[in-house]
């Protein structure tokens, strides 16, 4: 059942081009389409365009059947039914909410009218782990279509069946979550390498070959040396028959060499790679250590008597729900509060949204340059994955929006003298790319990580441990990704018995599979997955 049709649309700002369908998309019920694409390439705007709320320049948006919208920026005072209130935890007769109390008003609202289509505009914004796991929930389970705005990957990896893409103006639908739209583009991007070297080696041969004839077409055209005047006329003769033909065969090479398709070059990342050098050697066993650290705030325990080290060069994800004391814990290893002890070779770098380390009257290139004993080079290369490119980098810090002076803090820090960072929410405000860019810088850093943040696909990227801050104030040191302490949180539930029982089936599994492979089976991946359950079994 079609429950909405887009065909042909375009929609201006000015004379710019916001976003431009070639075709028509049809959206069945089932579809989960995920829309991506930078800050600022026009996807809010195309999702009001979807709900009706402004007309396109060209083309037509068919609904068939109800809607329901989550919008990102609108304020929201709608009434939902006492149930939903419970579900979704918005509190009653509150006449001022905070960022996530109100997202969770809006899905409430907007689930509770059950329209056949749902448009939804970040609606994990402002959520901690839990909110964003039942966003998850709700949109996977939800009857009619979903199209879905959002810079959460894991959402994205398990809601959706089709990705819409808006990248320089161009809207196209891949097939697939993002993990598959990702396969598919980075397939373009080898298939475009390719073209471009088929290109180039067809343009320089042809350019050499028009050489070669036009140098031979001269040597044909001089005078023959020490023969009668006769027999130099028959020469001239028959060498201008031959720089005839030359010519005629430089011409046709010049005409094929005009004709061929110009293919330009795919543009390449810069390799990230710090130089140990540049940031102060930690000696010592730990980065920082904890010591029956307790902390509480009027009416409630944050932890209770947690102890561990973080180990040099460890990249540590610290999780917890809202109000859990994620941002509190990174306050108190700053101001080296009771049980909280800091390397003395360590150099602490902090980042956080709020943090003031910028001359608003420099440029961005003049803030970084200020602390770093990095090239300007290098520096602008950090500031493109943060995707501050070319003449960017000359803008003035004044004129940047708040979650542009976040993006240069950020790399203020990372290229700072320090070996210790201490980061909090660094993907905030960033989009998919910028975040996947981020990634590989963090995971490059050559020293020690403590991140807070409700990013999953980041947790599971970078960390190498897991600080997770759990109900009543127990604090939980894991070594392994997020993926990693949610296995061992489970496993902690289950009796041991049932435990070794269905590792011990998985095991059985994949040795099977790895004696009789299939085509679709890697056995790369089974052979990691036969020693990760193993040492489990083991443990």
């Amino acid at each position: 059942m079609c429950n909405m049709k887009i065909t042909g649309l375009e929609k201006y700002i000015e004379t710019r081009l916001l976003f431009k369908l070639a075709d028509t998309i049809t959206v069945e019920k089932g579809d989960r389409i995920g829309i991506v694409g930078a800050n600022g390439a026009g996807k809010s705007t195309l999702m009001r365009v979807l709900a009706g709320e402004e007309q396109p320049d060209k083309g037509t948006v068919e609904r068939r059947g109800s809607l329901a919208v989550i919008q990102q920026l609108h304020e929201t005072l709608q009434d939902i039914s006492p149930e939903m209130q419970k579900r979704w935890g918005v509190p009653t007769g509150s006449a001022q909410m905070s960022g996530g109390e109100q997202t969770r008003l809006k899905i409430a609202a907007a689930l509770e009218k059950h329209a056949d289509v749902l448009l939804a505009d970040e609606p994990s914004s402002h959520l901690d782990l839990a909110g964003i796991e039942e966003v998850e929930k709700q949109l996977k389970s939800f009857p009619g279509s979903v199209l879905l705005i959002s810079h959460d990957r894991s959402l994205l990896d398990a809601v959706c069946t089709k990705i819409l893409e808006l990248e320089h103006g161009v809207l196209t639908l891949f097939k697939g979550n993002y993990s598959a739209y990702l396969a598919q583009k980075q397939l373009l991007a080898k298939q475009a390498q390719q073209e471009f070297e088929n290109y180039e080696r067809e343009r320089t041969h042809l350019e050499r070959a028009i050489t070669a004839k036009k140098e031979r077409a001269k040597g044909s055209a001089s005078k023959p040396k020490r023969l009668s005047h006769s027999e130099s006329k028959l020469g001239k003769v028959a060498a201008g028959s031959r720089q005839a033909k030359m010519e005629k065969t430089v011409k046709a090479l010049e005409s094929r060499l005009n004709q061929l398709e110009k293919k330009e070059k795919p543009r390449e990342l810069d390799h990230v790679k710090f130089d140990i050098q540049n940031h102060t050697p930690m000696t010592g066993k730990y980065a920082i250590s904890f010591t029956r650290v307790t902390k509480s705030i009027p009416g409630r325990i944050l932890y209770q008597s947690f102890s561990g080290i973080i180990p040099p060069g460890a990249k540590v994800a610290l999780v917890g729900g809202n109000g859990t004391g994620k941002s509190t814990l990174l306050n108190m290893i700053v101001n080296g509060e009771a049980g909280i002890s800091v390397s003395g070779s360590v150099k602490m770098g902090y980042f956080h949204q709020m943090l003031e380390i910028l001359n608003p009257d420099k440029s961005i290139l003049e803030n970084i340059m200020e602390d770093t004993k990095y090239t300007e080079t290098f520096a602008r290369t950090i500031l493109a994955r943060l995707l501050f490119k070319r003449e960017d980098v000359y803008k003035t810090v004044s004129v940047l929006s708040g979650g542009e002076r976040g993006k240069v803090a950020l790399t203020k820090v990372l290229l700072g003298d320090y070996n210790v960072l201490l980061l909090d929410e660094p993907t905030n405000y960033l989009d998919i790319q910028t975040r996947e860019n981020l990634e590989e810088v963090l995971r490059n850093y050559p020293g020690t990580i403590l991140f807070a943040t409700h990013d999953r696909s980041l947790m599971n990227r970078v960390s190498t441990h897991t600080l997770a801050i759990e109900k009543g104030g127990t604090v939980a040191f894991v070594e392994g990704n997020y993926n990693a302490y949610l296995a061992s949180k489970e496993a902690t539930h289950q009796p041991d018995e049932e435990t070794k029982l269905i590792l011990e089936r998985e095991l059985n599994e994949i040795i099977g599979r790895l004696s009789m492979p299939t085509k679709k089976d890697n056995k790369e991946e089974l052979e990691a997955r036969y020693q990760a359950v193993l040492k489990r079994l083991k443990a």
